[in-house]
């Protein structure tokens, strides 16, 4: 079975607002079985919607729309796809209802224009919104079933489950099985090469075999039957025992998690001395929820000053070897081991661009350290001329950085 994903909204499209509906119904029809045949983004108006959804109609089982469901002229959505479905609009009494205590509830008056709100399609098959005012409107057209939900995300996911347990009950669903493992300090091209016999016997058992790049990451994903599940595992397997080095963990797995399971398992104390990622590193660590168990802070010492009196590099070896050495990075991290109080320090000084390289050390130039009791290593790094991307990108490896040094892998 497969759906159509229909996006609306002028807000997408003028690149104001990012579309994670569509990413994460994607990924929810496909843990169900369902292939999704095509995502699409809509200006909200009549000649499109109705366009776009009789187009779906023709080879899809499922029509997942967001967006428009809104109380306000410009939110046309449900208004369109009732007179579209030859349907009418009537008063539920038992939803007007509850959104008048929802609105009671936060303490707002309750205006005239949110009663549009009760004002759904007669014969569609109404699902209600425990976390907000718009209902939810399952239509059921010839094979094909349309669902519309509002576009605020968090609303979208309370309904979308909803009806995800609706389908689940109603259709025999498909039999796809994946995995997906997620990889850092390799590229994309290098990392199929390096398994091309891999992927070759992978795909003459029919299993697809998919490559996701993002920045520092990289995501494969083998994708095939129930049937194929023992052949699938067993490809996973071949490939976390062979290249444990870039082998982070499976597709659910962040970074900054499994940095942060690491240091509660081994009951270690992490801080980190940052330069050209301006902070970046600690809001990536702190982003995880009890990562005030092992994180203790971080000094941004941007500037030549700072890094001397709030950190303690010694003056002479910045003025000798520059900010952005291999030197400097160390000193960082070894005194701000000693300054923070940890059991690792990780630094990070480079270019990050656009401007401030030189021909030794061009715009993408980061060096990064990490500094132990026992211990203190450092590498250099080579990225690109983007700034925002090379702020990311040393990020990721700082902290992969650590994961091979705390795994004993360098």
């Amino acid at each position: 079975m497969q759906a159509k994903i229909i996006t609306i909204g002028d807000e997408i499209l003028v690149g104001q607002t990012v579309d994670t509906n569509a990413t994460y119904i994607a990924k929810e029809l496909n843990a169900i079985g369902i292939k999704v045949s095509e995502i699409l983004s809509i200006t909200d108006t009549e000649a499109h919607i109705i366009k776009s959804v009789d187009a779906a109609m023709e080879d899809n089982d499922f029509i997942i729309l967001t967006g428009g469901l809104g109380p306000t002229n410009d939110d046309i959505t449900k208004k369109v796809l009732t007179d579209y479905f030859d349907d009418e609009l009537v008063l539920y009494p038992d939803i007007l209802a509850r959104i008048q205590e929802f609105f009671i509830g936060f303490n707002k008056p309750f205006l005239p224009v949110n009663k549009l709100q009760a004002m759904l399609p007669k014969k569609a098959e109404i699902i209600e919104n425990d976390l907000g005012t718009a209902s939810g409107m399952l239509f059921k057209k010839g094979k094909t079933l349309t669902f519309s939900m509002p576009g605020v995300p968090f609303e979208m996911k309370g309904l979308f489950a909803k009806f995800i347990e609706i389908v689940k009950s109603k259709y025999a669903l498909g039999d796809f099985y994946h995995q997906t493992l997620l990889l850092a300090g390799i590229g994309e091209s290098y990392l199929a090469e390096m398994i091309k016999d891999w992927e070759a016997i992978s795909r003459d058992n029919g299993v697809g075999v998919a490559y996701l790049p993002s920045i520092g990451e990289l995501k494969l994903r083998l994708t095939g039957t129930i049937n194929q599940k023992e052949f699938i595992d067993q490809q996973i397997a071949y490939i976390q025992n062979t290249y444990p080095n870039y082998v982070v963990g499976n597709a659910e797995d962040k970074l900054e998690n499994v940095i942060g399971e690491l240091l509660l398992k081994t009951n270690k104390k992490l801080g980190t001395i940052e330069s050209c990622t301006g902070g970046a590193l600690a809001q990536k660590i702190v982003s995880v929820g009890g990562s005030s168990a092992y994180y203790e802070g971080s000094i941004v010492s941007y500037s030549y000053l700072l890094k001397e009196n709030l950190v303690g590099v010694n003056k002479d070896v910045i003025l000798k070897e520059g900010a952005v050495s291999e030197a400097v990075v160390r000193e960082m991290a070894e005194k701000g081991r000693l300054k923070l109080g940890v059991d690792y320090c990780i630094s990070i000084s480079g270019v990050a661009g656009p401007d401030g390289g030189t021909e030794d050390k061009p715009v993408g130039t980061v060096w990064i350290a990490i500094a132990t009791e026992n211990i203190t290593v450092a590498k250099r790094f080579n990225f690109g001329y983007n700034r925002s991307r090379n702020i990311q990108a040393s990020v990721v490896a700082a902290l992969n950085y650590l994961r091979l040094l705390m795994t004993n892998q360098i």
